[in-house]
């Protein structure tokens, strides 16, 4: 009869596995734990046998790891805004730096707007307005062209709102027609060609669609955006992006260049240039 793994021993054939990865015990410590064996229980119990089911799903998933599969896509599960997403290959996974678009549309949704409806275009996960939702206390609508990422997105903020999403899917605006908004947040696919061939091997792995901006500068979809909000939003309604720090000077500039007023740009955790939002005069 094979002998039975103990949970040490398979850690340590994990961190093996994972030898690539820039922190391969962190990398072993959370597959773990997605499976069932908390951070305390790898250390208290850490001479337990494990059942071959497991060992065989763990070395599998640490397989896929190494070769640069994205963890929240093995696992299912991203950590936003102190609450746990589902996500899988439809939809982008949530980064910390998106947390500053979510600070960005509470600030000024309380200080500025203080009532009316709120609109997260290129929801993707659903991150963005189940944050907003919890947060303010209100029922957000979610807009996305990918009907495999709407429901991820609607999975994401019924359960961890307790509210019926409204949910709409369609290329940006198409089905929102005649329907006002006093705050429209959105983190669209902004990065160009050459960048998406800069990012590392993880971010490669995730949709396409939702990352690639078009244009030279990688603001086509944001142009296509500032296009058409105004007919979205009410008159001294606000407009929030996310993008990347090096289109947000230019990105300020198109606002202006629309009749924005007060756009302003925010920076992330890092100290970077993240979210340019301006005001609409109707």
């Amino acid at each position: 009869e094979r002998e039975l793994m103990t949970l040490l021993q398979l850690k340590r054939q994990l961190i093996e596995k994972g030898g690539n990865l820039e922190d391969p015990m962190l990398e072993a410590r959370v597959l773990l734990s997605h499976l069932g064996f908390s951070p305390l229980k790898q250390i208290t119990d850490k001479d337990e046998a494990v059942s071959m089911d497991i060992v065989s799903k763990a070395l599998s998933m640490m397989e896929k790891r190494a070769s640069g599969y994205p963890m929240a896509y093995i696992t299912g599960v991203k950590e936003f805004w102190g609450m746990d997403f589902k996500v899988n290959e439809n939809v982008l996974i949530p980064r910390p730096d998106t947390e500053t678009l979510v600070e960005t549309a509470i600030y000024l949704y309380r200080e500025k707007i203080k009532k009316g409806r709120i609109l997260d275009l290129c929801t993707g996960s659903g991150a963005i307005a189940t944050s907003l939702s919890k947060e303010l206390d209100t029922d957000v609508t979610l807009s996305d062209i990918s009907p495999l990422a709407a429901e991820v997105a609607k999975e994401n903020y019924e359960r961890l709102t307790g509210r019926k999403a409204d949910i709409r899917i369609g290329d940006l605006f198409e089905s929102l027609e005649g329907e006002k908004f006093s705050l429209i947040v959105t983190n669209p696919p902004y990065l160009t060609q050459k960048w998406c061939s800069e990012v590392e091997n993880e971010v490669k792995k995730e949709p396409y669609i939702a990352l690639f901006g078009f244009d030279e500068d990688g603001l086509g979809i944001i142009r296509r955006i500032l296009k058409n909000a105004g007919k979205f939003l009410e008159k001294e309604g606000y407009i929030a992006f996310e993008c990347d720090y090096r289109q947000c000077a230019n990105l300020s500039l198109l606002l202006e260049t629309e009749g924005y007023s007060g756009v302003n740009i925010k920076k992330d955790l890092s100290g970077k240039d993240r979210v340019v939002y301006g005001k609409y005069n109707g």
